[in-house]
Formats: structure tokens, C-alpha cells, sequence
């Protein structure tokens, strides 16, 4: 049904727990990422919302429903009218924390500053170093289950900077090949809004625009897929004639642009990121298939007799 469907109101015992009168109009309401391009103010055509929480995503709203014939990107449903093309991925923020865990445990549980403090002692394409942060598999644009992570190109002279960076260009370069997969499913893409936790970092922000290769616009305080939600609400409450208010009501707070020799150096290792997917796929299907042999905790120590 029309995610702008409203039900009749509450049953007795919703109301009871929500403390809401039994008439409170129920609006069936869309998904978590169609909502976020509302929150964004992305709602027109061409302007595509991007977010890295603890995974991360890239979606244009269009006009007109469509299936991506390369079976790259999603199309979801966002109102009758307007539809959210995109992909989602599983690693974003997660990769960082795993940085920080694994290279860096002595900054602790709540140490990102400092991490992201060492990732910028790193060059711009970590000496050559490059990461592919499938720790959790992965969603857009390969759909597969298969992949895992992995760093290509180690030489003696890398050192833990060089492997934090690594992976936070890696997050961003995934992030590129959804773009990539979004313009190739024939979607414009004229300017990219961006929001998630990795927008606190200069580094991380910049590091996005850079592997975009655009200028990346990040609005103002902003309350994100529940600011999306609400307006939803109103459009089917018939408070607001459309969603597409959105797009005025949210405040650009600052555009960062790419550095065109970064930029640069981001574009000629993209197709590398795409390439070691590709040569990968078979190792990691031996790996699935060694997994059920090769734990990674090691086996309990027997107890003493």
C-alpha cells in the first residue's frame, strides 16, 4: 500500500502503552533510507543523500520507478509519486572501530580523535596500500556474502597509519563504486548531501569528497530518516502539500570540495578497488568453504588433571 496510507487510529492496547489517544491517525510510513534523503533535503532529482553511521549508503530520489539491469543498486519505494534508487553498505563507521581495536587499542574504547589523528600522518593513497573493508561481507554494489576483508599491496615500509587510512579510503571508495553503480543504472548525479557520525572528521569529510571526486554539502543540525518520517506524516496528514519541501527546508551548514591532486589519486585506484573484487570472488569462496575448520578463537585449554 501508499506509504502515505493513514489507518484509522490506535487499537485499545497501543493506546494504553503509548499513553496516545485511541485516535491518533497511524501514517504506514517508508523505509529507513528513503526517509533519510528526506531528512537530507535530497528529494530532487540528481541530489543524492549519503550516510555513514556504522554502515553507510548512497540514494537518488527519482521520478519514476526502475530496476537496475546490472543489478548494482535497489529502488524503494518512498511515496507515489517518488522513488529512492541506491545501495546500502555493510562497513562504514564499523571499519573504524575495528581500526581502532585491532592497531590502536591503547586509545581506547572512545579514542576515534586519536585514530583519525594518525590516519592524517598518512599520505592521501596510503603509500600505495589499499583495503577492501568487506569485515561484514558485503551489500552495494556486489550483493555477496562471499567477500572479506583484505589489505593488497603491504611493503615493509607501511606502518599502522598507513593501515588506518587505508581503511577509512577504502570505506569511501565503496562508497564511489555505489555512486558509480547509481550513474550507471542512468541516474543523474549533480550534487551529493551528507550526513552519520563520520561527518564530525575534517579528514573523513574531506576523504569523501575527495574519492567522489565532487564537492560534498553537509547540512545543519538536522535529525535525519525521523526528520523524514515526520514530513512524510504531514504530507499524508495533509499539513504540507508534498515531501519536496524538504528540499528548502534544510539548511546547507558547509560544502566541501575535492582537492584536485587527491581527487586524482583516488580516481586512478578506483578501478583497482573493483578489479581485486572481481579477481578475489574465487579465494573467497575457498575461504567459505575452509571456515567451518579454521575458528578464529583459538580452542579451549584443557583443564588440569
Amino acid at each position: 500500500m501508499p506509504t502515505t496510507t493513514v489507518l484509522p487510529g490506535l487499537t485499545a492496547r497501543a493506546a494504553v502503552a503509548t499513553g496516545l489517544p485511541a485516535d491518533t491517525p497511524v501514517v504506514v510510513g517508508a523505509g529507513d533510507g528513503p526517509l533519510a534523503n528526506l531528512g537530507l533535503g535530497a528529494v530532487r532529482p540528481g541530489v543524492v543523500a549519503c550516510s555513514i553511521g556504522t554502515s553507510g549508503a548512497m540514494r537518488v530520489a527519482v521520478e519514476r520507478p526502475a530496476v537496475d539491469p546490472l543489478g548494482g543498486v535497489f529502488c524503494y519505494a518512498l511515496t507515489e509519486d517518488r522513488w529512492v534508487v541506491g545501495g546500502a553498505i555493510n562497513n562504514g563507521g564499523i571499519v573504524l572501530q575495528w581500526a581502532g581495536d585491532t592497531l590502536a587499542p591503547e586509545f581506547g574504547e572512545h579514542g576515534e580523535e586519536e585514530l583519525l589523528a594518525l590516519a592524517a600522518t598518512a599520505p592521501v593513497g596510503s603509500g600505495g596500500l589499499i583495503m577492501l573493508p568487506y569485515l561484514l561481507s558485503e551489500r552495494a554494489p556486489h550483493w555477496s556474502a562471499l567477500p572479506r576483508g583484505a589489505y593488497v599491496g603491504l611493503t615493509h615500509g607501511h606502518r599502522r597509519e598507513h593501515l588506518v587510512r587505508a581503511a577509512l579510503e577504502g570505506v569511501c571508495q565503496q562508497l564511489a563504486l555505489v555512486l558509480a553503480s547509481v550513474r550507471a543504472a542512468g541516474n543523474e548525479v549533480r550534487e551529493v548531501r551528507a550526513s552519520g557520525g563520520f561527518a564530525r572528521s575534517p579528514l573523513w569529510r574531506q576523504m569523501l569528497a575527495d574519492a567522489l571526486g565532487m564537492p560534498v554539502r553537509f547540512p545543519a543540525g538536522h535529525e535525519g530518516s525521523s526528520f523524514g518520517a515526520a514530513l512524510l506524516g504531514m504530507q499524508a496528514l495533509g499539513l504540507i502539500d508534498s515531501v519536496d519541501v524538504a528540499a528548502d527546508l534544510v539548511r546547507i551548514d558547509e560544502t566541501v570540495r575535492p582537492e584536485p591532486a587527491s581527487a586524482a589519486t583516488y580516481a586512478a585506484l578506483l578501478p583497482l578497488h573493483s578489479e581485486l573484487y572481481d579477481a578475489l570472488v574465487p579465494t573467497f569462496a575457498s575461504l567459505r568453504r575452509l571456515a567451518p575448520g579454521l575458528p578464529a578463537e583459538p580452542p579451549p585449554t584443557p583443564a588440569p588433571m
